[in-house]
């Protein structure tokens, strides 16, 4: 390894932490909370989502509050050109003795490590710091696979680490963004108009952090289009050894053009093999994984009231972010699709856990979230509750209160009024979806 760059690095990538600035992440304060107790801190998210600068921003609240010197913080890009060869656990080892030797003064120290997943065996190096150094350093990672979190931990740090999810910015993130926060209903109101051009960017383009400092369409679609790439080569063709390229694009291609419908395995290989490609089931199945693996889609299984159903293949497919999804279908074409993304991704930030549902009718439930027990809160989406919809849109609360008693009904749309509609003896609150994205409900 060489010294000469590896100690500048070490300086240089303090200097950036302490002069971060920019907007507070939501995640930010549970997880500056969880500095001082024992388990590691594994941020998780798709590229680009702000993992870096979200644990820049904790280093930096850390040492600016007294509770470690500039000189103990350790943080290493794994993604920087300049650490390329460091591939190993041992050269991993070598960097932490170099910051001991010449940064590091006595004290409680942090050590951050960023797209950890590009160092193989990674996991062995840390649970040795864990185990040998536990009371004199804090451990925070980032990595952009779930398998950090599955395999690859399973076995050596099993009950050592605690994770936090961070998805694309909220909605109420890119409007601090935008110079534009919004939280009181009279600011609400105030500030409509422009609120629904900002809205309607956010569907089109979506909330990666990067994208809101281009100005030009275009750009921003060649920005989503390389990232998409990134995923594809980097995330997936290598860590996996894809073999059929070509394939596992058609998939992900058809699995964000639908993104939000019913599919199944057996529907992606009949199309496949309609395509030409000569491939099994398995195949298809694996695919799909490694797109769930990569954080680019959640995969929303559907809940069943009947234990048979547990291992149906029938699945929902969401796009982490509904910019990707504007790469092959226009904000236009699908807003009632968007608007159901936008719920879903804000449902998993809250409660992390959601499901579909559907009976043996085909009627459909937008959303099922655990609550504990048989109670679930229910939800359905739509742009607007006219006459015409309303039998098929609050219908689906009715299918589902029989088996499941207790949980809220609610109904979420663009239109302003809000209230209590009884259908079918059940009670469905309706509510405004801007209103309820911001959290003024």
């Amino acid at each position: 390894m060489d010294k000469t760059v590896v100690i500048p690095l070490i300086f240089e990538w303090q200097n950036v932490v302490m002069r971060r600035q920019g907007v507070t992440r939501e995640l930010e304060e549970p997880l500056y909370r969880s500095i001082g107790s024992r388990p590691i801190k594994i941020v998780t998210g798709f590229r680009r989502s702000g993992k870096s600068f979200l644990v820049q921003q904790v280093a930096r609240r850390y040492v600016d509050e007294g509770n470690i010197l500039p000189e103990n913080l350790l943080y290493l890009n794994l993604e920087d050109f300049r650490l390329m060869t460091v591939t190993t656990p041992q050269r991993l080892n070598d960097i932490f003795e170099l910051f001991l030797s010449t940064s590091a003064k006595p004290g409680k120290k942090l050590l951050i490590f960023d797209e950890i997943q590009n160092v193989a065996n990674w996991d062995r190096f840390i649970r040795t710091l864990y185990e040998k150094e536990s009371d004199e350093i804090e451990i925070l990672l980032t990595g952009s696979n779930s398998e950090l979190l599955s395999s690859e931990l399973g076995s050596n740090l099993a009950g050592r680490f605690i994770e936090f999810r961070l998805f694309p910015f909220s909605l109420r993130e890119f409007l601090i963004f935008k110079g534009m926060p919004i939280t009181t209903t009279a600011e609400y109101h105030r500030n409509r108009r422009e609120l629904q051009a900002l809205f309607n960017e956010f569907l089109k383009f979506g909330g990666l952090p990067e994208i809101f400092t281009i100005i030009d369409g275009d750009a921003k679609l060649s920005y989503l289009s390389g990232i998409l790439s990134k995923v594809i080569l980097d995330d997936v063709v290598r860590r996996f050894r894809v073999d059929n390229v070509t394939l596992l694009e058609k998939i992900l291609t058809y699995l964000l053009a639908s993104a939000g419908s019913i599919t199944t395995f057996a529907s992606l290989t009949r199309q496949a093999k309609a395509l030409g490609f000569r491939t099994k089931s398995e195949t298809v199945i694996a695919y799909c994984g490694y797109f769930v693996k990569a954080l680019a889609l959640f995969e929303l299984n559907r809940f069943s009231w009947k234990q048979s159903r547990v291992f149906s293949d029938t699945r929902k497919y969401f796009s982490i972010d509904t910019g990707l999804m504007t790469l092959f279908r226009s904000a236009e074409e699908n807003q009632a699709t968007r608007l159901e993304h936008v719920v879903c991704l804000e449902l998993l930030r809250r409660h992390g856990t959601v499901h579909f549902g559907t009976n043996d009718n085909g009627r459909e439930l937008d959303f099922l979230v655990p609550q504990g027990g048989r109670l679930h809160d229910k939800y359905q989406v739509t742009r607007s509750l006219t006459a015409d919809d309303e039998k098929r849109e609050l219908g689906a609360f009715a299918l589902a209160d029989p088996y499941l008693r207790g949980g809220k009904n609610m109904l979420l749309s663009l239109d302003e009024d809000e209230g209590i509609k009884m259908h079918q003896g059940v009670a469905i609150e309706c509510g405004n979806l801007l209103r309820w994205l911001l959290g003024l409900r």
